[in-house]
């Protein structure tokens, strides 16, 4: 599925405010530009880099808090034994009650949007205007036709009771594993579907290496046992979904993937949706004109 591609943050260092994990947050920070509170997610296993380019457009009119995932592109792991995602959702609605964030822009990134849509559906009250870079409240179910989500629940949270008891050791012999030359050739097959660039493929493998496998894993299998479809209905605020078509195996139009998207968020009020004609799934490398373009027009409308 999608998910296992997508990612959080490493930004330049002379515009960081602040960026490692404290004590009372597991994730990392970067704070950059002056203005309305936005709150960016990446996607997993990524850094923020992703981000850049939307940062330089808003950062004049928005403080951006671009968050690394605990775990990932070099953000060390939380050291939570078990419920990993759950700990960063936690973490960041405490970051947002804390630092006294009015209504934050809240935008996510594909995994990092369904993370944000987790946030979302539990407080309500605390965000505003919410943009989804192509995630969905539950991926599975876009991924693939006639999915059978008992079935794929039960197997997932079976291979997460497995996992969660592995040593350290049965992690560090799978690390490596993972990455050999093989398994970073499927990896790159894998990844042009969803970015055309071979320099931003490159920078999404150097990331997938950063990132600990173990967090990575069992945050992935947590996510995965995630049906928000019906919790959507709690969002208050409204809602922009920008999704991507091309590049999937089961998407086979714009017109389905629209479909597809519209089932998912069936439950939520005040939504748009709107796809990309041509780009793949790292939307800001890929359509960022027109992305801009409708995030900015949504903001003027909602702000």
């Amino acid at each position: 599925m999608k998910i296992f591609y997508l990612f959080i943050l490493t930004f330049f260092a002379a515009t960081r405010n602040s960026s490692a994990a404290t004590p009372q947050y597991s994730f990392g920070v970067s704070i950059i530009g002056k203005g309305k509170p936005m709150i960016l997610i990446p996607g997993n296993k990524g850094s923020a880099d992703t981000y850049n380019e939307v940062v330089a457009h808003y950062k004049n009119r928005y403080t951006c808090y671009v968050i690394t995932l605990a775990g990932f592109a070099g953000q060390p792991p939380s050291g939570a034994y078990d419920h990993l995602l759950l700990k960063q959702r936690n973490d960041i609605i405490k970051y947002i009650i804390n630092k006294h964030l009015y209504k934050p822009v809240l935008v996510g990134f594909s995994f990092g949007a369904g993370l944000a849509i987790w946030i979302a559906c539990t407080r309500p009250d605390l965000i505003g205007p919410f943009i989804d870079l192509d995630g969905t409240p539950f991926d599975a179910a876009v991924d693939v036709d006639h999915l059978d989500k008992d079935s794929l629940i039960k197997a997932d949270g079976a291979r997460y009771a497995k996992l969660l008891v592995k040593d350290k050791l049965y992690w560090k012999k799978r690390d490596s594993a993972f990455h050999t030359p093989a398994s970073d050739k499927e990896g790159v097959i894998y990844l042009q579907k969803l970015v055309s660039d071979s320099s931003r493929i490159s920078e999404i493998m150097k990331w997938d290496v950063a990132s600990d496998l173990r967090s990575s894993v069992l945050i992935n299998l947590e996510a995965d046992t995630l049906d928000m479809r019906e919790d959507v209905a709690k969002i208050k605020s409204p809602i922009l979904l920008l999704g991507s078509w091309r590049g999937y195996d089961v998407i086979k139009t714009k017109a389905d993937g629209e479909k597809r998207y519209r089932e998912q968020l069936a439950k939520a009020k005040n939504v748009t949706i709107a796809f990309s004609e041509n780009g793949k799934h790292f939307l800001m490398w890929e359509d960022f004109d027109w992305m801009i373009s409708e995030m900015d027009a949504f903001l003027r409308k909602h702000s």
